[in-house]
């Protein structure tokens, strides 16, 4: 390619981003804190990137696998990629109620159960992703397996999952902990609505046990204490990157969390 080619080239990207950047006409959804969601009709319009056309393979394959209540990708359209809507309840925090109960806490670890295993055969071969893949690359982690990309029916049932976009490969325990650390919850300050943390071992247990994880509650702090540490390296990045100095504030509570679970350290 010659110069004149290679700036025509840049020159189109550079459009293709400011574009995306400029919200769409449509219904701009809660939560979304590092990707703007704008719903139109029954889809929904979210920044694309380098890994859109890895993460629309994967959840294709895991459509193919049986998997039901996640996006279904419809394409790019001029830096966005474009998705189908799950029409379910995805709470923003403050949490509700629901997403604090026993059933709640094991219907999510099964659902996260159902997507490790249909990941197992993805072919990697070209595969970009935005998240690191970490190891031992056992499945296709969600790398954000949490009540806020769960979607509950009116009942409080947890019926699927979205927010596909960090998805990579790596170890089940790496979604088990961060699930946990959600879900559970394990943290130093506890919602007025979600159990206390002298119930958190208990719940730890319920959800490896839902998952069919041979895992113990000490492994699912260990990870967590990292799992939490790499969300606040990864938040501050972003905070640069997306120019949203919130989010360096959210990775001062990441890390806050991380060095109280390590005192509770067996």
């Amino acid at each position: 390619m010659g110069r004149h080619g290679a700036d025509a080239g840049e020159a189109r990207q550079a459009r293709e981003a400011r574009q995306a950047r400029q919200v769409p006409a449509g219904t701009v959804l809660a939560g979304g804190n590092m990707n703007a969601v704008v719903r139109q009709g029954d889809t929904v319009l979210r920044v694309a990137g380098p890994w859109t056309p890895t993460v629309h393979r994967y959840l294709r394959y895991l459509e193919r696998a049986g998997v039901g209540g996640i996006p279904r990708p419809l394409g790019v359209e001029a830096g966005r990629e474009r998705l189908s809507f799950v029409d379910a309840d995805v709470p923003v925090y403050p949490l509700p109620d629901h997403v604090f109960t026993d059933e709640a806490l094991a219907q999510g670890a099964r659902l996260l159960r159902r997507l490790h295993d249909a990941s197992i055969g993805f072919g990697l071969d070209g595969a970009v992703w935005q998240a690191p893949a970490k190891v031992p690359s056992e499945v296709i982690c969600h790398n954000d397996f949490s009540p806020h990309n769960l979607a509950y029916d009116d009942s409080g049932q947890v019926v699927g999952a979205i927010d596909f976009d960090f998805a990579s490969p790596g170890p089940r325990l790496w979604d088990l902990a961060h699930y946990a650390t959600r879900a559970v919850p394990l943290t130093d300050r506890t919602p007025p609505n979600a159990p206390p943390m002298a119930d958190a071992e208990r719940r730890v247990r319920l959800l490896l046990d839902a998952y069919g994880s041979d895992a113990g509650h000490d492994d699912v702090l260990r990870v967590a204490v990292i799992r939490l540490h790499d969300l606040a390296e990864m938040s501050r990045h972003k905070a640069v990157e997306l120019g949203k100095p919130e989010l360096a504030a959210d990775a001062d509570g990441y890390e806050r969390e991380a060095a109280y679970l390590a005192t509770l350290r067996a």
